[in-house]
C-alpha cells in the first residue's frame, strides 16, 4: 500500500488540487512546520477541521485533505508569516497523532476511479458550457482570457474552486473518488447559479 508521512495544518477551509490559498501563520508550531517544510522541500497537508479550533486546541481533521506546496513566504519582524500555497495531491488519513507540537499523519494518496472519457464526454461538455455562461455573467470583460479545461478532474477542481459552495459541500467534492460524480454535483450548482443570475437581470422573471 502506497503511503507517506505528512505534517497537517487543520483549517476551517477546503483546499482543492490546483487551487491557491493564502495563509496568515502566527502560531509558533505552524511557523516551525513551515520552516521545516521549506528546509526539507516537502509539502504539508491541509485538512478541514471536523471538531476543535484552528488556534490552540488539538483539532480533529476530516480524513480527506490535500497536499499544500509552498510557493511564497513573507516573514515579518515579529515572526508572523504570510504564506501562499498551491494544492496538489489529495490524500486519505490512515491515522494521525500529536507526537510533537503539530499534528502529523500517515496518509494514502487518493486517486479517481478510471472512467472512459467517452462515457462522461457529454457531461464534461455540459459543465464546460455552464461554467462559460456563469463566468460570462459574472465577468463579461474577461471572457476572452478564460481557459476551461477538457480534462474531467481538472475541470471539477477549477469549477469547485470558483463557486461559493458550502464548506461541507466542498469537503464532499474533495472526498469523491469519481470525476463524474463531482461533475453532476457541479452541474446542478451551476444550473442554480445561472437561474438566479437570469432572475436578477433587468426584466428577468417577468411574465408577459
Amino acid at each position: 500500500m502506497e503511503w507517506f508521512d505528512l505534517p497537517l495544518f487543520p483549517l476551517h477551509t477546503v483546499l482543492f488540487p490546483r487551487q491557491t490559498l493564502a495563509l496568515h501563520v502566527f502560531e509558533r508550531r505552524y511557523r516551525t512546520m513551515i520552516e521545516w517544510c521549506l528546509m526539507q522541500r516537502v509539502p504539508f497537508g491541509v485538512t478541514l477541521i471536523q471538531s476543535g479550533d484552528e488556534v490552540g486546541d488539538e483539532a480533529v481533521p476530516h480524513r480527506v485533505g490535500t497536499t499544500a506546496w509552498i510557493q511564497e513566504v513573507t516573514q515579518f519582524a515579529d515572526g508572523r508569516m504570510s504564506v501562499k500555497v498551491i494544492g496538489r495531491q489529495r490524500f486519505r488519513v490512515l491515522y494521525s497523532a500529536y507526537d510533537g507540537p503539530c499534528l502529523t499523519a500517515r496518509v494514502q494518496p487518493l486517486y479517481d476511479v478510471e472512467e472512459p472519457f467517452r462515457e462522461i464526454e457529454a457531461l464534461v461538455a455540459r459543465v464546460r458550457a455552464q461554467f462559460h455562461h456563469y463566468n460570462a455573467a459574472r465577468r463579461p470583460q474577461n471572457q476572452t482570457s478564460w481557459h476551461i479545461p477538457r480534462d474531467p478532474a481538472r475541470l471539477t477542481w477549477l469549477v469547485a474552486g470558483t463557486l461559493e459552495l458550502d464548506i461541507m459541500e466542498r469537503q464532499r467534492l474533495l472526498a469523491s473518488g469519481r470525476a463524474s460524480e463531482r461533475l453532476l454535483i457541479l452541474s446542478s450548482w451551476l444550473e442554480q447559479a445561472l437561474h438566479q443570475t437570469s432572475r436578477s437581470e433587468p426584466g428577468g422573471g417577468r411574465c408577459g
